[in-house]
């Protein structure tokens, strides 16, 4: 098993660090933050360090820092952890179940009980989050979160940045732009533009 070092100790992190346990590939070292938020896992100092670690042989890492539509910390953190060399792997829960022609693409979090279908493309640094339905022939961009329970009908094509929340469904051939958010349990049964917001029925 290789070491894995965890960047942000909230809740999310928690999630991540639950579905390495629960995997064959990683032992988790602890976690990076601006301080210890007091997680039951190691606090390893800050982000200043990750140069440190990879010099000691630290090759893996995973964002762990939420993502919910409203900042760009994803995307810096991901920048800070290339320039030090540090790999950023897919973390994907056992329980998930991905199908052999989908894409899953650098540091993607993929939950427990998630599916995600055939001919699908997920960009990297996406979260798909706890029973997530990707269906077949999806397209997630960069950065964009699949929350709790969401249902991506077959052919969804969904733009970088954006924030599907719990529970919400959309419905199949749907264009969803960049930086949109999708409220927790909407109906979207048309196209979205880039900076869109809907929530209950929409689109």
């Amino acid at each position: 098993m290789e070491d894995i070092v965890l960047i942000g100790g909230g809740g999310h992190a928690l999630s991540v660090a639950d579905a390495i346990v629960n995997g064959v590939n990683y032992k988790i070292m602890g976690y990076t933050d601006l301080s210890d938020n007091h997680i039951p896992l190691r606090y390893l100092g800050t982000d200043d360090i990750l140069k440190s670690l990879f010099e000691r042989g630290v090759m893996n890492a995973a964002i762990t820092v939420g993502y919910l539509g409203k900042s760009n910390i994803r995307d810096r953190l991901y920048y800070m952890v290339k320039q030090t060399g540090i790999r950023l792997p897919e973390i994907i829960d056992p329980s998930a179940v991905i199908s052999a022609t989908a894409d899953v693409g650098e540091g993607v979090f993929i939950g427990k009980n998630a599916v995600v279908n055939a001919g699908t493309k997920i960009g990297k640094m996406c979260i798909i989050n706890t029973g997530a339905i990707i269906e077949h022939n999806n397209r997630i961009g960069e950065y964009s979160h699949i929350a709790v329970g969401a249902v991506l009908c077959g052919d969804v094509h969904v733009g970088e940045h954006t924030f599907i929340g719990a529970n919400a469904t959309i419905i199949q051939g749907v264009q969803i732009g960049m930086n949109v958010i999708i409220g927790a349990g909407s109906i979207v049964i048309g196209n979205v533009p880039d900076n869109g917001r809907v929530i209950g029925v929409g689109g």
